[in-house]
């Protein structure tokens, strides 16, 4: 068996764990760079993966892009008709998370706020329902109203229909 001084000048060397591959020389000044390079990579692969807002401006909205976010949430929500003012999750939540999905921004860029009363459920008689949003967004002076008129379905948990009318500037409490 050679010496590993001998191996010192190449970068890749045979494997000792019985296998027939070849892999970075540790002794090799070149060889450790590539060792140290590949672990660094791979840290940064994986942190990445998991925060990928991290290479895009995902932070900032504008106004265009929170208007068409907005109209395109209140269009899913008022089509699913699933969800309320008066839902066991809080509306905000909901509205935040449709908002988001149809923007460029996070969850956390965003600002859905209830201006008005949320409703009492009245899950066995049903009836209508009204509830107020202001939802403003990081990068943009836009604030929008969000007016929800939903009708509960009675002695059910779903809502027979949502509308949802968008305004310039803040909800009025």
């Amino acid at each position: 068996m050679t010496d590993d001084r001998d191996h010192a000048d190449r970068v890749f060397i045979r494997s000792r764990w019985g296998t027939n591959r070849y892999v970075y020389n540790p002794h090799n000044p070149v060889g450790r760079a590539l060792i140290v390079g590949t672990l660094i990579f791979a840290v940064s692969a994986m942190y990445l993966l998991y925060h990928p807002d991290l290479l895009t401006d995902s932070g900032k909205w504008n106004d265009g892009e929170l208007r068409s976010a907005v109209a395109a949430a209140s269009a899913e929500l008022s089509r699913d008709a699933y969800l309320g003012p008066s839902s066991f999750t809080p509306f905000e939540d909901v509205l935040r998370d449709t908002i988001a999905q149809h923007g460029p921004g996070t969850r956390d860029t965003l600002s859905v706020t209830r201006a008005s009363q949320r409703p009492e459920p009245d899950l066995l008689n049903g009836g209508p329902e009204r509830a107020d949003y202001t939802v403003t967004a990081d990068g943009t002076d836009t604030t929008l109203c969000l007016n929800v008129f939903a009708l509960k379905q009675k002695m059910a948990l779903g809502y027979d229909s949502i509308a949802i009318t968008t305004t310039d500037g803040a909800c009025e409490p």
